[in-house]
């Protein structure tokens, strides 16, 4: 069962990583959906192409640090660290800065707290409860 999950951890932060490149590449068709901003601001700011390759540069190496778990590429005791590193990463996601993201938020009624609320902040819990179960 902790294949299982480890696969699945595998494969949302491989998705996730080549969505953030894909970005990088072709630019956010919504933006408003996906990046927040105040709710007095008309418009979205949207981060650079380098910003935009970085963060999907890091999900798709914490990616290939669950692939390597999951097929014994790397046996080394930093990896379990790694991987409690990367879980608290989505954990403190998840709750948010008690402002634009998280379960905790306090601005809730733009396009991006909404889709927040329903797809991105479950689904960064998700991973942390996953890899959790999966250090097990």
């Amino acid at each position: 069962m902790e294949n299982a999950f480890t696969l699945i951890i595998g494969i949302i932060l491989l998705s996730l990583g080549f969505l953030h490149m894909y970005w990088g590449f072709f630019g956010i068709k919504h933006p408003e959906k996906v990046l927040p901003r105040p709710k007095d601001q008309e418009q979205v700011a949207l981060p650079g192409k380098t910003a935009t390759f970085l963060v999907g540069s890091v999900l798709l190496l914490f990616a290939l640090l669950f692939i390597a778990k999951l097929f014994n590429l790397i046996v080394a005791d930093w990896l379990v660290y790694a991987h409690i590193f990367i879980g608290l990463l989505f954990l403190a996601r998840a709750v948010g800065d008690f402002r634009h993201i998280g379960f905790f938020k306090t601005i809730k009624d733009t396009p991006f707290a909404k889709m927040d609320n329903r797809y991105y902040s479950p689904l960064c819990l998700l991973v942390a409860i996953l890899i959790a179960i999966s250090l097990q």
